[in-house]
């Protein structure tokens, strides 16, 4: 894959190997997908939660989903518990992230023995079985870059589902940004405190200075620094 060849390099993606049971994560930016983790989790909903936690720490700019296919490239059942869980996914990127973070499903046939047959070529003694999902939405986010692209669907939402997300969405960036704002005047009040300490400790040197206390109480220090150290040492 080259910049020539892919209009999508420099886009960071976030690859999905969707199951019932386990669903493995993977990103890049075209060039060498990095496996992440095995998220094992059988609610829907939890799940797209943690599949958008991990979108938005790594502030990707898309989530390619595998979609499950016949050889022949029709549907199956898988296919439809997938897009179940597509529009679930969409759902929740738009609410957290915004309407610019797309879903988009990708063909994922063979990429599991694809997987495997890497697995056993690199460990001949590996145990794949169940350890493969991550592995799995690396292989969807290479064919993706690989097929620059061609032949995704972009998960649409209908306008009440979009409604409700995008009204999530706009109060999470108020109470981000009412989170930011009070971190900020938390410094702000941290550093006016820091200057007023610093101010009264030079005035009180300056008043010390001005009635010639100054010099005897950095004689009185250094007795008792002596008077310590001579305790210290019997």
């Amino acid at each position: 894959v080259t910049r020539e060849t892919c209009q999508l390099i420099g886009i960071k993606s976030l690859g999905v190997d969707y199951g019932l049971a386990r669903t493995g994560l993977a990103t890049t930016v075209g060039y060498n997908p990095e496996p992440l983790e095995i998220i094992e989790e059988y609610n829907a909903t939890l799940l797209a939660r943690d599949v958008v936690q991990t979108a938005a720490s790594l502030q990707v700019s898309q989530i390619i989903l595998g979609l499950p296919l016949h050889k022949n490239g029709t549907e199956q059942e898988q296919s439809n518990l997938t897009r179940i869980f597509g529009q679930e996914l969409a759902s929740l990127t738009m609410a957290r992230l915004g309407p610019n973070v797309k879903v988009m499903l990708w063909d994922e046939r063979y990429t599991s023995r694809e997987a495997a047959a890497r697995a056993q070529a690199d460990d001949p003694n590996r145990w794949v079985q169940g350890t493969l999902d991550a592995d799995c939405a690396c292989i969807i986010l290479e064919t993706y870059y690989n097929e620059n692209g061609e032949g995704a669907e972009q998960i649409e939402l209908t306008e009440e589902q979009k409604i409700a997300s995008l009204a999530i969405h706009e109060r999470i960036k108020d109470y981000e940004a009412l989170q930011k704002q009070a971190t900020l005047d938390e410094r702000e009040s941290n550093k006016i405190k820091r200057q007023e300490s610093i101010d009264r400790s030079k005035k009180l040197e300056e008043e010390m200075r001005a009635n010639g206390t100054l010099g005897e109480s950095n004689k009185k220090k250094r007795k008792n620094k002596k008077k310590q150290a001579k305790k210290r040492s019997t």
